[in-house]
């Protein structure tokens, strides 16, 4: 069984389960502009990755163990460059991510989970 703990909602209402298991807290700040920052960024080399000569022989529409599906990550971009609301274009930026890329960046802000 695992256990995911939910992170704290912000003052837009939102919510998002925590990329780490077992690590209560260790989820972005959706509304401080450095972590949406780095999550646009990480977001974008997704794309890019997705969009690579190579890749995309390997993931139109396929499942990969790394990443959602690149119709998903396709779909979560454009809901977050229509958001009015740059904290919610966050979270459904980090939607798209892979959980790697996930735990890399909450290892960035909050150090290695133990």
């Amino acid at each position: 069984m695992v256990t995911i703990w939910l992170c704290a909602t912000d003052k837009s209402g939102m919510s998002a389960h925590a990329a780490s298991v077992g690590h209560p807290g260790r989820c972005p700040h959706w509304s401080d502009p450095a972590h949406q920052a780095a999550i646009t960024a990480a977001y974008d080399s997704l794309c890019e990755a997705l969009t690579g000569p190579v890749a995309t022989l390997r993931l139109v529409g396929a499942r990969s163990a790394l990443t959602s599906p690149a119709h998903r990550v396709r779909e979560l971009g454009r809901l977050a460059r229509a958001s009015q609301l740059p904290a919610r274009a966050a979270l459904l930026r980090w939607g798209a991510l892979p959980p790697a890329v996930r735990h890399d960046l909450l290892d960035t802000w909050y150090g290695r989970a133990a």
